[in-house]
């Protein structure tokens, strides 16, 4: 693996977990719920919101379901969105294992707010930043920790590139983000991120689950992802040849795109998004697969039906920080009226 920096799977150990409370709160404020309860017993959660008045809101949301809201840590910034994912930073680590935020190019120009989420939060954490040139979506990237990178051909698309400027993009990403190799795979038909979380997740840096529809619902979808995971069966990694575990897809009709690889990794702890009735009998095979691989864990679900219609899941609110020994601001983070954190950061 290259010897400049590594980004960190999100199944390695975290900090702290970010969500974009900031909508969710007014929109969603069940699933918020649900994210929070066992959230809150196994990491810190830091809470986007977009002011004083928010703050409030929260806190008087967990607390009238009982949640410890003390836990909760606040970053005050007016954003737009919720997809802390897309728009937040991508934590790599230096040779020295420190940290390091790496800032891309943000797609929606008319949200400056959004766009200065990384630079905002390298400076509340006191960690050195570095601008992409290339317009990169957290969830269009996987790492497996070990040098390789799963993404999509659509982030040709995304920076305006021909096919032919593959090589070109990956020895970009590479030099970025510390890739030895990138794999572009096959973005889901019909899907509008064309994302890979919406269907593929590391659980270990030889082992990925890669989603499986079922050809008679949807025949098109269902081959791109038998060749996708033809293409990561057998690559070559630091642990040993690469594993690939097939997962249902749950149904996609009304073109909502649901999918049981957006996860949010907390540690010992594994949530993924269900959907109700769209389930059927789907969720507990899904859960099983992760419980069968991940048996150290605990596996639980939580129903993301109130956003997967928006375009995304639980792993695009949301955003683990890898281990940084300067959280240690976070014990006292609730003790300031303003509920921002700048003027709370101590070694």
């Amino acid at each position: 693996m290259s010897s400049a920096i590594r980004m960190p799977g999100d199944f390695e150990p975290q900090s702290a977990i970010i969500l974009g409370c900031n909508e969710l709160l007014p929109h969603c404020p069940r699933l918020l719920v649900d994210l929070l309860a066992p959230l809150l017993q196994c990491i810190p959660v830091i809470a986007i919101v977009n002011d004083e008045a928010q703050r409030m809101q929260l806190l008087t949301l967990a607390c009238d379901w009982g949640l410890p809201a003390q836990l909760i840590h606040f970053i005050c910034l007016p954003v737009i969105g919720m997809w802390v994912r897309d728009y937040g930073p991508v934590f790599v680590q230096k040779p020295d294992g420190e940290l390091m935020i790496l800032d891309a190019r943000y797609a929606w120009q008319d949200r400056p707010a959004d766009d200065q989420v990384p630079t905002e939060l390298a400076a509340l954490l006191r960690l050195p930043v570095n601008k992409v040139p290339l317009l990169m979506e957290g969830g269009n990237l996987l790492s497996n920790g070990q040098g390789l990178c799963v993404t999509t051909n659509g982030v040709l698309s995304r920076n305006g590139l021909p096919d032919e400027a593959i090589g070109r993009l990956a020895n970009a990403m590479g030099h970025y983000y510390g890739f030895d190799q990138c794999l572009f795979l096959r973005p889901l038909l019909g899907e509008p991120t064309a994302h890979v979380d919406m269907f593929a997740t590391f659980l270990a840096p030889d082992l990925i689950v890669v989603g499986e529809y079922d050809p008679k619902v949807d025949p098109v979808n269902a081959d791109i992802l038998d060749q996708n995971a033809a293409m990561l069966s057998g690559i070559a990694t630091s642990s040993g040849l690469m594993r690939v575990v097939r997962i249902p897809m749950p149904s996609n009709r009304g073109s909502v795109w649901r999918t049981y690889t957006n996860v949010i990794f907390a540690n010992d702890l594994v949530i993924m998004p269900t959907y109700g009735r769209a389930d059927g009998e789907l969720r507990e095979r899904a859960l099983d697969v992760y419980r069968q691989w991940l048996p150290g864990r605990t596996v639980i679900g939580v129903d993301a039906s109130s956003i997967i219609e928006q375009g995304g899941s639980l792993r695009c609110v949301s955003l683990g920080i890898p281990h940084l020994d300067r959280l240690g601001w976070l014990r006292q983070a609730n003790q300031q009226p303003d509920g921002g954190l700048r003027s709370r950061l101590t070694a």
